[in-house]
């Protein structure tokens, strides 16, 4: 079985809002079927070799939960929402075979948490838990689908029963991330090293690793650090976008704007990852080109309403991206009408009160913003773009001291955080006679 640590919740639209790590189930398939997608072989590749088998052998169940798999895991590569729905026909077709088969399940909550659907991926999960308590899949998707829900004591005790039966890499990335949220970088970065050494030589999985890495180091405010991760993975996995967008941020910060901006229109192009396309939008402000950037962002909405015809669940992101963008406190309405949305599906996930607060605030709420910022901050999460909102709503409320505190984390953090507030943070932290 071949399990892969992957961010999926940084490809949604470019704003930092978590990461959900998660695996490719890796099941063989029957003897004459092609075999699972790994990091070692083509994907599209071995689509077109399951989809000839389940062609041949309609009734070849494993080669249908491959194929399941092998969907999700492309729609993520290309950022191509059809794929889901391929993958639900395949998981449909493979329960019609053989119904109520652990295997499927377990494809079912991968697409359920590429989707964001993050409840029925906890109560798919937890049935397969439930029934096998040893599966390493199940518990991975447990501990993911329970830190996107905010419900991260479960997911800490999952993360350890995760731990005490299958130390490796997916324990240790995940392992990784719970320490982050909780403001734990250095604790986060030894377990992600871990995980680099549990990667066992895989060039995808030290790759993805690797990117991880670079995200760590820039959380620290360590630019030619992450630089050299991103680096390392994309020598590793040409194509891995994520490690694209990471460089694209550590060269911008250098620097290199003309550089990254005609970097990032080859890649979105050929890829329209939202994260890619927003910062696109995002350099292409910083200089000057407003008119390409207001086309960029026309374009992160394009491929959000796509996501949302295809299943996937974009409130979050979309209701920071849409905050973000608006012109005016009337406009900032759709914005806090998906954080609501957000709300009531993930009432506990910090990320979603910070996109509550933000919404909140940009809709001219300020006291309306206040209590989800405190709610956000709880965990202590190191996320600078968290910090940067608090810092603006404690300010804008008159609480003064609470706003120098968050300022100060903000000049001691990302300095790739956000190229469309980095001057805003400078003049507030100015403004408050913070150093920066």
């Amino acid at each position: 079985m071949t399990l892969v640590a992957w961010l999926v919740c940084a490809v949604v639209v470019g704003v930092s809002v978590g990461r959900v790590v998660f695996f490719t189930p890796g099941d063989s398939v029957s003897k004459d079927a092609a075999p699972v997608v790994t990091s070692e072989t083509s994907s599209s590749a071995t689509i077109r070799a399951l989809e000839q088998r389940v062609q041949d052998a309609p009734n070849d169940v494993r080669a249908l939960q491959a194929l399941g798999n092998n969907y999700v895991r492309r729609a993520t590569q290309v950022a191509d929402p059809a794929y889901y729905d391929l993958a639900q026909r395949a998981f449909d077709r493979a329960d019609a075979v053989r119904p109520d088969l652990d295997e499927t399940r377990l494809g079912r909550s991968l697409l359920a948490l590429s989707r964001h659907e993050f409840a029925q991926a906890l109560a798919l999960s937890a049935t397969v838990h439930a029934r096998n308590p040893d599966n390493p899949d199940a518990l991975a998707v447990m501990i993911d689908a329970d830190v996107e829900l905010g419900r991260y004591d479960d997911a800490t005790a999952t993360l350890q029963e995760l731990l005490d039966r299958h130390p490796g890499l997916p324990a240790y990335a995940r392992l990784s991330y719970v320490r982050e949220l909780r403001g734990d970088t250095l604790g986060a970065l030894r377990a992600m090293r871990e995980a680099d050494t549990a990667a066992n030589g895989i060039a995808f999985d030290r790759a993805t690793v690797a990117t991880f890495l670079g995200d760590l180091e820039l959380v620290r405010g360590h630019v030619q650090a992450a630089a050299r991760q991103y680096a390392r993975a994309l020598e590793l996995q040409p194509d891995l976008v994520l490690a694209r967008i990471g460089a694209a941020r550590a060269a911008a910060v250098r620097g290199d704007i003309g550089r990254v901006i005609g970097d990032l229109r080859a890649l979105t192009r050929r890829l329209p990852v939202p994260a890619a396309v927003a910062l696109l939008g995002d350099l292409q402000v910083r200089r000057g080109d407003r008119a390409a950037a207001a086309k960029s962002f026309d374009l992160v909405r394009t491929i959000g309403t796509l996501q949302q015809s295809s299943g996937q669940v974009t409130d979050l992101e979309m209701a920071v991206f849409e905050a973000d963008h608006a012109d005016d406190p009337a406009s900032a309405a759709r914005a806090v009408d998906l954080a609501r949305r957000a709300e009531a599906a993930r009432p506990d996930n910090v990320f979603v009160d910070d996109a509550l607060a933000w919404a909140l605030y940009r809709s001219g709420d300020v006291a309306g913003a206040l209590p989800y910022v405190d709610r956000a901050l709880q965990l202590g999460t190191p996320d600078t773009l968290l910090h940067f909102h608090a810092a603006v709503i404690y300010d804008r409320a008159g609480v003064t001291d609470r706003a120098r505190a968050e300022i100060a984390k903000v000049m001691d953090g990302n300095p790739a955080f956000s190229f469309r507030y980095d001057d805003d943070a400078r003049a507030l932290a100015r403004r408050l006679g913070v150093r920066q």
